[in-house]
Order: C-alpha cells, then structure tokens, then sequence
C-alpha cells in the first residue's frame, strides 16, 4: 500500500533551502504519528516526490486511523491511495488502466485526468487522451462528461512509474508544526478559543495552552478536554504544556469592587499581564486569543486597544474578522462543536453595562482599586503539566452529582448566578428564603454554612451549578444536590422572570 501526498502550495513556492526544511518537519511529524498506528508505516519525502509507504496489510481500524491521521496532519493539501507499477510505453499505461477501472466506468460518465513529470515521448494531454479514448472503447455504454463526469479516473506518471490513483482525500493544508515558534494560546472551552488555537497550529505554530480558572475543578477539566483533543489530532510532533492560573479570587475582587462598566475590560487586561509574564519567561513570540472584532463588548476596536496596552508581548486574533456563524461553522469542522456547547461562559458573568469605548486614562485610573498582590499569588500558584499527562489523574467526571426538583425539609437553595443575572431572571418558590452567593464566592463561603444543611446549588443551564458542586464534592462536602425547579402539586409554585 502506498499513498503519495501533495503539500500545501505555499510549501511548494518557498526557496528550496526552506522547502526542504518545512518537508523535513512535515516527515518528521508524519513518522512520530504512524508510530501510534503501526511501525510498518513510513513517510519517506524528498524535493520532488513524498510518498507513504505501508510495509503491511493494515485492518479497517488502522486503515481508518492513518486516513483520519493523514486528513489531520497540518501542511497535508490532499493525499492519494495509489497502486505503483513499472509500465515501458503509453499503450502499456493504457491496459494498466483498463485492468483497474474497466468496470468502475460501465454504464457511467468518465473523465482521465493524468499528471507526469519526467522525460517521455509523450504529453499528460496525449495520455488523457489514449487511456480515455482506449477506455470509450472497450466499454459497451460509457461515455466521456469532461465537465461532469460520474467518476474521475487520476493517474500520477513520474519517470518509469505509472500511479493508478485508488481514492484521494482532502487534507487541511497549512504549515507542518514546528515551522513557526512558540505562542502561547488562551483557551476557555468556547467556541472562539478553540478554532483560533487550531487555526495557529494549521501555520505551523508549536502551541502551548493557557486556561485562566474561572470555575472550579469541572471547568477546569472541560477545558483540558478540549485542548487535549485540539493536541491530539492536530498537533503531532510538539509536545505542548497546559499551564492553570486560578482566577476565582480575582473575579470576586473584581465584581466586588471595581466599577462595573470596566470590569471585563480589566479582567482581560489581567488576562494580558499574566500571560505577557509567562511569554517572557518561556520565550513565547506571541499571546493567541479567540477574540473578533464587535462581537462583544470587551472586543471593540477601542477596548482592544486599551486592553493590548497591558502587554509587550505580540497578540495575535487569527479570528478578528470571522463571525460567530463562521467560526461556529468551523468548530464543527475540527470536532470542538461539543466540547463548547457544554461550556458555561464564565468571562460574562462579571459584565454589567459594560463600557464598549473604554478611555486608557479612565481604565488605568480604576485599575487601581485592583490589588496586584492577588494576581502575583495566583502566577506563582499556577500549575504547569504535558499536554498528554492533563486528563490521566482527573476524577471529576465520575462524580455523580443527585438533582432534585422539589426543596425538602433542611435543604437550602443556594442561586450561584452572578447578581446581574439573578436580577434579570429571579428564582422565587413561594415560602422559600433563596440564598444568593455567586459561584466565585462559593468555594471560599460554603465552607462557614451550617453544614448539618443540604444545600441545593441552582443556576439558569445547571452547568455552573454542576461544576461547583464537583468542585466541592472534591473537597470532601458532601451535603450538595443540583436543583432544577419545576411546577408542583405540593404547593411550591415556582415562579421565574420578572
């Protein structure tokens, strides 16, 4: 078996010194992710040709991974399952051809597609039209469609070597990683953080993974999950890390007390500062975010700039004209859809009214209600691991967490919404007193509650709620549920909305 693969055509314009270096690392790439399939598979790329050698027959679960793994492979354009035979003349390309699709054509429109390279005495035109005209033939009720055929019949010619193509398959193209230096990406789960950390690896990037912790322990490994596979499919041949800074601490000072028009704007410019430190420390080039220009308030063109200001390091938006509808399109297309409809949108909860034309003067001016000791502690206590290592000691997920619908005796509902959104959509069960404590305070807070209580933890979607109960079942409490109102017939009428 054997595959010849086509490179992106950008690699194939740059100077032979530098396409000899991008093919390289392309190989390199392709032979560290065969290892996983099976060791009989090697890439063996040279100027002129790269070929997939497949030294066995595979099953249909290895054949499956190498095409899957082949179609993930960034600086892949397309790649084609042939069949390699010697041939010494046109007529003998021709009986080749017809041994292997003579059948394939009966009854159907065809078309012969030939590309060659080499010395011969004939054209890739002449060859289109022998096989063809030999194939029209023999065949009792085909006919030649040049614009749309039923099928496409591709055959590759170099020197003395005729390639029956079997099937071709569509790569991503892109750059192989490791032919661009080290970013360090920000990633929360969504949808925008995940394509634009895909669309830096797609050129080349190694990147690394930088999760600010606005949720508690669930959030954390849903948005392990999420890199761990963007890793895994996308980035062979770098080994990436997934560094945590816990941001609880510092979206409760924040909410509490900083002015509310500024809030998000300085939450991302803490983001910035963070980051800007580890970019120095690790010699990162560049700060990856998913932002997009006017799709929310902290991502107008004013706010961006007053939020850059608190970086020297070069911020990259790979995503800064898409809209939602694209880059949702394209979240899909990677395999990251899921992940992110699954993940509560931490970073809003703390916008109420927010400016959407920020002054640097005005923004610097309340940042200094901030205290910079909280963001020093949380740099020094951020937790560094392999990308491949992040999910092996995650309990989380097999934390069954009870629901209930009806409050009972000694149970408490705690609404764990930030209070802008427990204003605009108030929970209220008649005879029921309703603690509020929003999800940042919870892990600090919950800890002096009676703890002879059962506390059932209620937000709008119920993730919210979810993560912060498996947050703190992992502390040791076991006193929580998850509620989810309904209408009864017990008398609690549940009312929601104002």
């Amino acid at each position: 078996m054997k595959f010849i693969v086509k490179p992106f055509s950008e690699i194939l314009i740059k100077s032979k010194p530098v396409r000899k270096k991008y093919l390289s690392f392309l190989q390199t790439n392709c032979n560290l992710a065969f290892k996983k399939i099976d060791n009989s598979i090697k890439a063996k790329f040279f100027w002129d040709r790269q070929e997939i050698i497949v030294g066995k027959q595979l099953d249909s679960f290895q054949y499956n991974s190498l095409i899957t793994t082949l179609s993930r492979m960034p600086g892949i354009e397309s790649f084609l399952e042939v069949i390699e035979q010697n041939f010494d003349s046109i007529n003998d390309i021709f009986e080749k051809a017809s041994g292997y699709y003579q059948n394939d054509i009966e009854n159907k429109s065809f078309v012969v597609r030939v590309r060659r390279s080499g010395n011969h005495s004939f054209s890739s035109i002449d060859a289109e039209r022998y096989v063809g005209g030999g194939l029209l033939q023999r065949s009792k009720n085909s006919k030649v469609n040049l614009k749309n055929p039923d099928i496409v019949i591709n055959i590759e010619i170099k020197d003395d070597k005729v390639y029956l193509v079997k099937n071709k398959f569509i790569g991503i193209g892109g750059y192989p990683v490791g032919t661009q230096d080290k970013v360090i990406s920000l990633i929360s789960g969504g949808f925008d953080s995940g394509v634009s950390t895909y669309s830096m690896i797609k050129r080349g990037c190694k990147v690394d993974y930088l999760f600010f912790n606005l949720g508690g322990v669930a959030h954390e490994l849903g948005v392990k999950q999420v890199a761990n596979y963007i890793w895994k499919n996308f980035s062979s041949g770098y080994k990436a890390k997934f560094i945590t800074i816990n941001f609880q601490e510092i979206v409760s000072h924040i909410v509490k007390d900083l002015d509310h028009k500024y809030r998000g704007i300085i939450l991302k410019r803490l983001f910035l500062m963070a980051a800007d430190i580890l970019a120095k420390e690790n010699n990162y080039y560049a700060i990856v975010k998913g932002d997009s220009l006017g799709q929310v308030s902290s991502q107008t063109l004013k706010n961006l700039f007053v939020i850059d200001k608190a970086s020297e390091t070069l911020v990259l938006r790979p995503l800064i004209s898409f809209n939602k509808q694209e880059i949702i399109n394209d979240s899909m297309k990677i395999g990251t859809y899921e992940f992110a409809c699954n993940m509560p949108e931490y970073c809003a909860v703390i916008s109420d009214k927010p400016a959407t034309g920020a002054k640097l003067e005005n923004v610097l001016n309340e940042e200094k209600k901030f205290d910079f000791s909280l963001l020093e502690k949380a740099i020094n206590n951020k937790k560094i691991q392999f990308i491949d290592e992040v999910l092996e000691k995650e309990v989380s997920g097999d934390i069954e967490i009870e629901t209930c619908h009806i409050v009972g005796q000694n149970e408490i509902i705690i609404d764990v919404r930030e209070e802008q959104k427990s204003q605009e959509n108030p929970l209220i069960i008649e005879g029921f007193n309703i603690l509020k404590l929003p999800f940042f305070d919870l892990e600090f807070e919950f800890p002096n509650l009676d703890q002879t209580k059962t506390y059932l933890f209620y937000c709008n979607k119920g993730m919210i709620s979810k993560n912060q109960a498996i947050l703190l079942k992992n502390k040791g409490f076991k006193n929580i549920k998850i509620f989810k109102p309904v209408l009864t017939d017990t008398g609690c009428r549940i009312k929601t909305g104002k």
